[in-house]
């Protein structure tokens, strides 16, 4: 039997992993309810629609990534180094921790023709994904560089997480993470 009380969080954190494994299309409100093991109509009494719950779905996804990464950045007390091995924890934790992959990238590739109507939320994660990177790239280079720089990583994380999934080889994404240090710590 389902559960009667659960928060608004836990919904969204079971949601989150549902739409990483299935895609928004193949979760209907009925499996994502039964993956929070809470009636259907639970669902509306947070979320006026699936529409709002992916976005506030993507919305704690870029929070979390913004927060985590702004954290590290900002830590006077951390040198490049160790604030590059804590971006790579998080990348794993968001990325690796989870069957799935990037809910942002599989998001955008799933609605891209049918409906771009998350993509504000997407593009914002990627954005302040690369801006946290020029921020470490402008250490030695140009702030054009930075830019151009910061903007391969992601493309290459990115990248990699998709020819993860379709390898079923985690190597893809290690080596895309190898080559954002080599690009930071030259």
């Amino acid at each position: 039997m389902p559960k009667i009380k659960t928060s608004k969080e836990e919904v969204l954190q079971k949601v989150v992993e549902t739409i990483r494994k299935k895609g928004i299309a193949n979760s209907s409100m009925n499996d994502l309810a039964k993956q929070c093991n809470i009636q259907k109509s639970h669902f509306y009494y947070y979320f006026e629609n699936k529409e709002r719950l992916i976005k506030e779905v993507l919305a704690m996804v870029n929070s979390y990534m913004t927060y985590n990464l702004n954290k590290t950045l900002e830590d006077a007390s951390l040198d490049t180094s160790e604030k590059l091995k804590q971006i790579h924890q998080l990348i794993q934790k968001l990325f690796l921790q989870y069957d799935g992959g990037c809910v942002m990238a599989n998001t955008a590739l799933e609605s891209a023709h049918a409906n771009p109507v998350y993509f504000e939320e997407i593009r914002y994660f990627f954005e302040n994904f690369i801006k946290g990177l020029k921020q470490l790239l402008s250490e030695k280079h140009t702030e054009e560089q930075s830019q151009y720089l910061a903007e391969q990583i992601v493309q290459d994380i990115e990248g990699g997480i998709l020819l993860m999934r379709v390898y079923n080889d985690r190597k893809y994404l290690t080596n895309a993470i190898e080559r954002m240090s080599h690009l930071i710590l030259p």
